[in-house]
Parts: C-alpha cells; sequence; structure tokens
C-alpha cells in the first residue's frame, strides 16, 4: 500500500472561495446601512477561516489521500469531495497527461481526472506512473 500525501492548501481551495464569496454577499448586503461593518467583513471571515483551520472544526478534520494498493485506488482531493475509491477490475484505461492523470472506467465510460498538482511532492508522480502502470492498460 503506497500512501501519496495531497498539498493541504490546493485543497482547501474551494473552502476558500467559498469564504470569499461569502464575504463579498456579506458586505454588498451591508454595505448602505452599516458602512463599518462590510469593510470588517473580509477580515472577520478571513479571521473565522483561521480558527475554523487551526481548530479542525467541521470540514476541517478531514484528510485528503490518494492511496494505491492492491485493490484499486482510494482517493479525496479537496474537502468537500467525500472519499471514492475504483477497484483496478473496473478500470479500462488510463492516459497520462501533463498535468494530470485520466482513468477510464470499464462499465460507465466514465473519465475520471486526477490532477497531478494536488501531490504534495512532484517526485511522486513518478512513483504513482510506475504503481498504475504495473496494474492498468495504459492508452
Amino acid at each position: 500500500m503506497e500512501v501519496f500525501r495531497i498539498n493541504r492548501i490546493k485543497s482547501e481551495a474551494p473552502v476558500i472561495a467559498i469564504f470569499a464569496i461569502f464575504a463579498i454577499v456579506l458586505s454588498l448586503l451591508f454595505y448602505p446601512s452599516i458602512l463599518w461593518f462590510s469593510f470588517l467583513a473580509f477580515p472577520l471571515t478571513a479571521g473565522a477561516y483561521m480558527i475554523f483551520r487551526k481548530l479542525e472544526l467541521g470540514i476541517f478534520k478531514r484528510r485528503c489521500f490518494l492511496i494505491l494498493d492492491e485493490d484499486g485506488i482510494r482517493y479525496c482531493f479537496h474537502l468537500l469531495q467525500h472519499p471514492r475509491s475504483l477497484l483496478w477490475s473496473q478500470v479500462e484505461k488510463v492516459n497520462y497527461q501533463m498535468y494530470e492523470i485520466n482513468i477510464r472506467v470499464k462499465n460507465t465510460g466514465q473519465v475520471i481526472s486526477m490532477q497531478t498538482s494536488y501531490l504534495e511532492d512532484p517526485e511522486d508522480f513518478n512513483e504513482l506512473k510506475r504503481m498504475i502502470n504495473a496494474k492498468c492498460i495504459v492508452a
């Protein structure tokens, strides 16, 4: 079993975007009525984000991972994604691109794209590629 570490900052990017959109909406709602609060919306949401992250509250408890073992691939690349697994027997074909790995599922024809930029160490890509090649057909 091989565990690949996922870059935590990239895995939190969707949550950061949600916090930023929330701050924009909040500041636009309060702008005409309470001028000083609209300017505090961004620092307050940034502070809340940092507190949630530091104390690991809510979705910040989740861990992001990429695990390859004898059964298949288990992965969760960002905090809003549910952990998923893919058995080696379900994989029809694998295609390597410059910044992603595309895996085609046999029965459904669905293509699962794994961004290689999520890997914490860029050197892990060669090891990941070697392990996938040992188990799958490469296009």
